[in-house]
């Protein structure tokens, strides 16, 4: 398939959020996901990274950072919908492209056998945090080479097959075609947010929940809808993910 019609998203049984820290599906995707699951979408999350850098407190153990933010990140997920969590727990500010990344990215889209892949834009410009750059583009490798035997092909011999994606949405992205009403779910998504109490609070969490009300009106202006809010995707098959010079305007 080389063009994925993005109505059939209201048609997705089964999908996979992948995000480098506990907190950005929330942010960059949080009414889809809530809308996804009240259609019936089984939706599950990939985190990357244990979140342990988390916290400007120089006396915080990383290993009680990491705990608090699996269990805030929890709590997030099931005020959107979400009950299968996974885990990947590479050193928060450390990601690098490795095969173990690879390979692990790649066993988790085969035993969830997704339909789409939503995860953030590596490709966002002046993108500085190394976490979401890689998580980005590893995942878009992923979504090419999932289905392929020839990647991993000691899973096959674990029980697990070949698995292709249809599509990847990335989201927190400057080059959006496809666009979700946010307006019955807005307030979820805030609540799930506002549930990473050790990342969001007092006037930062207003200044954040601002900041994502002001760019969701941009983006149903921008869709040209009667929607009052809109979160923003850049949708793309995996044929569409090489060698495409076109990619940035489809």
């Amino acid at each position: 398939m080389n063009v994925f019609d993005v109505n059939r998203l209201t048609e997705i049984k089964r999908a996979l959020f992948i995000q480098p820290h506990p907190d950005d599906n929330e942010i960059g995707a949080g009414a889809t996901v809530a809308w996804l699951a009240d259609r019936g979408c089984d939706v599950h999350y990939l985190t990357v990274t244990d979140g342990r850098a988390g916290s400007d407190d120089p006396h915080a153990a990383p290993e009680q950072i990491a705990a608090m933010r699996r269990q805030e990140h929890e709590a997030a997920g099931r005020i959107l919908g979400v009950s299968h969590f996974h885990w990947l727990g590479f050193p928060d500010g450390r990601l690098r492209d490795t095969e173990q990344l690879r390979e692990a990215m790649t066993r988790v889209i085969r035993t969830v056998r997704p339909e789409i892949l939503f995860t953030v834009d590596p490709w966002l410009p002046y993108e500085g945090h190394l976490d979401h750059i890689v998580t980005g583009q590893v995942a878009a490798f992923c979504a090419l080479t999932s289905g392929n035997p020839h990647f991993f092909p000691e899973h096959r011999h674990q029980g697990l097959a070949p698995h292709a994606v249809h599509a990847v949405a990335f989201y927190t992205t400057r080059a959006p075609n496809a666009f979700i009403a946010a307006d019955p779910y807005w307030e979820k998504k805030l609540a799930a947010i506002g549930a990473h109490k050790s990342q969001f609070s007092g006037e930062y969490f207003a200044f954040v929940k601002e900041y994502l009300t002001t760019k969701a009106r941009e983006y149903a202006k921008k869709a040209d809808t009667p929607w009052k809010l809109a979160e923003a995707f850049k949708v793309l098959t995996p044929v569409m993910l090489h060698m495409n010079v076109d990619a940035a305007e489809m």
